[in-house]
């Protein structure tokens, strides 16, 4: 398999000596193991069985930036943050240390200024290592790209130094599960989310990923289960093949999955993976952040891009942190602009990001409209400015008073599948099986455009019929032919809305079966 162009970062001028790491890019090509895997629980570190062999399975950073021309710097170059409405989010909150958020990726430059003080001790799952209270050497990066993905969720703002992040008050964890290369496994990443879970992340970012066999993902989905029921809300890249290749994590049910667009927000990134998973989008070209040494540069890709999301996920939870994975997920995905009609769709998911709006939903208000502006409102934040001295300066009533609770919306009640038949992972089931689906309130929208079907063992669309049981809000699932035998099937729900309200379903949901021989 072939990932995406290496991302281009283009190291930006300062007075601090340049970085060592910039110019190291990822592979463009490498054989992935696809092996089975044997199901399981837990949030937990530790694990009783011995870890399966196909949690080899690589995974990589979805973004490579490398040294290229240099360019003015800080907040003037960051004109992805206008398009997404971040300066309306400012006037409600800058976000609240207590918020911490786990970065899964290469490590973290702890010396960096932008983040002092807000730096939560991390790990290093690819030796096992924690941080110290004031010791982060475990989790060091040596190749600066979750450095600069820190940096878009939670550079310090109103420093008078580099650029701002989208959350600049809130805590971040590094937790580091690729090496200098770029590279990791599933293992490793595992294990770093039960790190990150168990010692206090509700709020996990990855922006990395691979391929999996379907047992592989049966396997770690249990993993997401768990980070689900214990609050967590997981945000991940699509990736960068350009292509339609499922990739994992972003994949998998309960992940808020990220894809790319230019950086003004109007149009998918030519590189930013297709899937019927796709949350919503962001901007992921030319992003300026953060680097390793003190430095600052530009990146490109879906590592990019999801940070955006994960920034505005943590603005949330400092407004309300009782905020469900569930109710984030209805807030992003509801105040998103479409860039296309007709509803949700694999390119843009179901729209661009909208930072404000999203803080809007989630305090009771009115969205404000989006806008396609390249930059916020003089208002709502300083308006971008070539100065390399420029920083935003939040206004002074950013941060909430803690003494008004947020009104919930009922809005935020958002449809969830709570049933499927065969179970996701199942074996041996007969090949005449019509599989269903049940919802947790009354559905619409339930068809062949939007219920799916895939022979994977074959890379074939199964042809079927769709029904729809109002009152007991299940769907079935009617292939037209007897389903071959011993072959891993995959079902897919995605775009349907609720009777009432027609709020979408949370996210795509997405199962797996593998038939016997009867």
């Amino acid at each position: 398999m072939t990932l995406a162009r290496p991302d281009a970062r283009q190291q930006l001028p300062r007075t601090l000596p340049p970085h060592r790491g910039v110019s190291r890019r990822l592979q463009a090509a490498a054989a992935l193991l696809l092996s089975a895997l044997v199901a399981t629980t837990g949030v937990a570190g530790t694990w009783a069985a011995p870890l399966p062999a196909g949690l080899d399975a690589p995974i990589r950073a979805f973004g490579w930036p490398a040294d290229g021309v240099p360019d003015d710097p800080y907040f003037g170059l960051q004109t992805d943050l206008g398009p997404i409405g971040v300066g309306a989010a400012w006037t409600q909150t800058t976000g609240i240390v207590s918020v911490v958020v786990a970065v899964l990726d290469t490590g973290i430059d702890a010396a960096n200024p932008e983040f002092a003080g807000r730096l939560v001790p991390g790990y290093n799952a690819l030796t096992g290592v924690a941080d110290g209270p004031a010791e982060f050497g475990p989790t060091a990066d040596d190749a600066g790209h979750g450095t600069h993905v820190s940096g878009t969720i939670a550079a310090a703002a109103d420093n008078a130094t580099g650029i701002a992040g989208i959350a600049p008050n809130v805590s971040i964890m590094p937790v580091k599960v690729l090496s200098a290369d770029g590279e990791g496994d599933f293992g490793g990443m595992r294990d770093g989310m039960n790190w990150a879970i168990a010692h206090g992340a509700r709020i996990i970012t990855m922006s990395l990923g691979g391929t999996l066999e379907p047992a592989g993902v049966t396997y770690l989905q249990a993993t997401f289960d768990a980070a689900h029921a214990a609050g967590a809300i997981v945000i991940a890249a699509s990736g960068n093949d350009g292509g339609t290749i499922d990739q994992y994590p972003c994949n998998f049910t309960y992940v808020i999955c990220v894809g790319s667009t230019t950086n003004d927000g109007t149009a998918v990134s030519s590189f930013s993976t297709r899937t019927e998973a796709l949350t919503l989008v962001a901007p992921g070209e030319r992003i300026a952040s953060t680097l390793p040494d003190g430095g600052y540069g530009y990146g490109s890709g879906t590592s990019m891009a999801t940070p955006h999301v994960t920034g505005t996920v943590a603005l949330l939870r400092s407004l309300r942190p009782s905020l469900t994975p569930d109710e984030a997920l209805a807030s992003l995905t509801q105040s998103a602009r479409p860039l296309v009609a007709g509803g949700h769709n694999p390119d843009s998911g179901f729209g661009l990001l909208q930072v404000g709006a999203a803080v809007e939903l989630v305090t009771g208000g009115t969205p404000p409209a989006a806008s396609p502006s390249a930059s916020p409102s003089a208002s709502a934040s300083p308006s971008p400015t070539l100065d390399p001295n420029a920083s935003p300066s939040p206004p002074a009533n950013a941060t909430p008073d803690p003494s008004l609770g947020p009104v919930p919306s009922p809005i935020l009640i958002v449809p969830s599948v709570t049933a499927s038949s065969p179970r996701n992972g199942s074996r041996s089931v007969v090949r005449s099986v019509r599989p269903r689906i049940t919802f947790s309130v009354p559905m619409v929208g339930i068809s062949t455009r939007t219920v799916t079907m895939k022979d994977l063992s074959r890379g074939r669309w199964v042809t079927i019929r769709v029904s729809y049981n109002a009152s007991t809000r299940t769907a079935t699932v009617m292939p037209t032919t007897r389903l071959a035998a011993n072959h891993s099937y995959r079902v897919t729900i995605s775009r349907v809305l609720s009777a009432n309200g027609g709020t979408p379903l949370s996210r795509p949901f997405i199962f797996t079966f593998r038939t016997g021989y009867r």
